[in-house]
């Protein structure tokens, strides 16, 4: 009897303390589509153009796996542009993987991704870029 008594505490107290894992927080994007701009901060962000999508398409086996690359325009309040290339995907040689826009002390604009990703067969949508604000 002690023994199933026993039993039955440990049992009770291994299912009390097992506590479900966290979720992870979920990263609100901000779509911008390509030929489009959106104002963040004071600041116009222009998605101009992919110059390059050599990224491995779905369901397929390639060599490498290829990159993105998109041509962006950020504008301040004064007007002054600043043209900048991000790059998606595998970085080649001396290219950069710095995915970040603008960044201003504790505030960063990020491009998250670039969607939408190639499918073998699948007809192409519009380019859009996946935009992130970290406060």
């Amino acid at each position: 009897m002690k023994n199933l008594l026993l039993l039955s505490l440990l049992l009770i107290s291994s299912l009390a303390s097992a506590q479900p894992k966290a979720a992870p927080t979920p990263q609100i994007a901000i779509k911008l589509e390509q030929g489009t701009s959106i104002t963040l901060k004071g600041k116009i962000i222009s998605f101009e153009t992919v110059i390059e999508d050599s990224r491995c398409p779905k369901y397929t086996n390639c060599v490498w796996a290829g990159q993105a690359v998109v041509q962006l325009k950020v504008t301040n309040q004064k007007g002054l542009e600043t043209q900048r290339k991000i790059i998606i995907g595998a970085a080649k040689g001396n290219e950069s993987e710095n995915r970040v826009l603008y960044k201003n002390g504790n505030y960063t604009i990020e491009v998250i991704d670039l969607l939408p990703y190639p499918e073998e067969g699948a007809e192409k949508s519009p380019y859009i870029l996946l935009l992130k604000e970290h406060k």
